[in-house]
């Protein structure tokens, strides 16, 4: 059923790709804006100038003694002579000269304007200013947020709205499943308790075999499909097994199975094995293996089980003489099935490998087509 945390993701990736087709027209508003900045900087400057140029042009009028050359908090400015030679300056860098009427470094534009003949013999005015750009970063971060608040609320409820149907739909195929698995469970166990009456009455018949390895093969799809739908609500209990004897009773249960096909058993059970484990998930995880030893081998070879504790690690193994898996990286992937023919839905080794991350435990995969598989678990 989709959540609350597949419903932020979609909003998510949904505001990303919105914002990457908004920053288009954000960098186009920024280079306008720091063009329109430039302009202004340069305005700036030239009203800056006229003013020092009417006080020195007004200072030649008063024929007063003494100059109070202007100063500013903005702009700092100088005045040279027709030699180029420094008359007075409050320049922050005292070596810049240029040629042009504008010039723009790093962290400073300046202004360059040419005198008429005056008192102080000052042929060139040099009026500079910092750049300041913060305005223009600070709309510029207001505006995104804002374009970014928007979107993700609008994206929101379309998508809350948009995915509410689905959630319905999703809500009403786990409660119908979640019926249909329970009023399953008692005919399957109706069905086997019958099977085996039957067979006590009729011993070796071929047909009640067949019967009774279906029905096993139903039972461990429907404990599959009964962990998947379960397992977010499944208690991580842990307890002392025999581990041991849990395998060879797995294994009794399985036998049916391979006798149908005239499949032989070996096992090298060490004895005495405890393992810490929650039961419900070591039986999934055996008896998949088991299963789906049975059904992609071929008649009349053999299946190895081997149980085996060394030093700090217990191994577990399961080996066939089935028809091999050509592509070992994708059969612990969801529905993925690699005989179509065969059947089952393809989510028990994913079960398996789910169980295997949540417990450490290190899946090993040898596989030839034609020769067989083996599947070790290091526990």
């Amino acid at each position: 059923m989709i959540n609350n945390k597949y419903e932020i993701k979609y909003i998510l990736i949904q505001v990303i790709l919105t914002l990457l087709i908004a920053f288009i027209p954000i960098y186009f508003y920024l280079d306008a804006s720091f063009e329109n900045q430039s302009i202004k900087d340069k305005m700036d400057l030239k009203n800056y100038a006229n003013s020092i140029v009417s006080k020195i042009e007004n200072f030649e009028k008063e024929n007063s003694e003494v100059f109070y050359y202007p100063r500013s908090n903005i702009f700092s400015s100088a005045i040279f002579d027709k030699n180029n030679k420094e008359i007075f300056s409050l320049l922050k860098n005292k070596n810049f000269y240029f040629d042009e009427e504008f010039k723009k470094s790093q962290n400073e534009i300046c202004y360059k304007e040419y005198l008429l003949e005056n008192i102080l013999k000052a042929r060139t005015l040099i009026v500079c200013k910092d750049i300041d750009n913060s305005q223009v970063i600070y709309n510029a971060i207001i505006l995104l947020l804002t374009i970014s608040f928007f979107i993700f609320l609008s994206s929101f409820f379309v998508i809350k709205q948009s995915i509410e149907p689905y959630k319905k739909l999703n809500q009403y195929l786990d409660e119908f499943l979640k019926d249909a698995m329970h009023e399953l469970k008692t005919p399957i166990g109706v069905a086997r308790i019958n099977v085996d009456m039957l067979q006590l009455r009729l011993k070796n018949d071929k047909n009640i075999l067949r019967i009774k390895s279906a029905l096993k093969n139903m039972t461990v799809i429907y404990e599959d499909l009964e962990y998947y739908m379960q397992q977010n609500a499944v208690k991580d209990e842990k307890r002392d097994i025999d581990f041991s004897g849990f395998l060879e009773k797995r294994v009794e249960f399985f036998n049916d199975l391979a006798i149908s096909k005239n499949i032989t058993f070996h096992k090298f059970i060490e004895q005495n094995i405890i393992i810490n484990f929650n039961e419900i998930e070591l039986y999934r995880i055996i008896d998949n293996n088991l299963s789906n030893a049975i059904k992609y081998s071929k008649d009349s070879s053999n299946i190895t089980i081997s149980l085996q504790k060394e030093q700090n690690s217990i191994k577990l193994c399961f080996k066939d003489e089935g028809v091999g898996i050509k592509d070992t990286s994708k059969i612990f992937e969801r529905y993925f099935r690699g005989d179509k023919i065969t059947g089952g839905f393809g989510i028990g080794l994913s079960i398996v490998k789910n169980i295997c991350e949540k417990n450490g435990i290190k899946i090993e995969v040898d596989s030839q087509i034609n020769k067989g598989s083996s599947f070790m678990y290091i526990f």
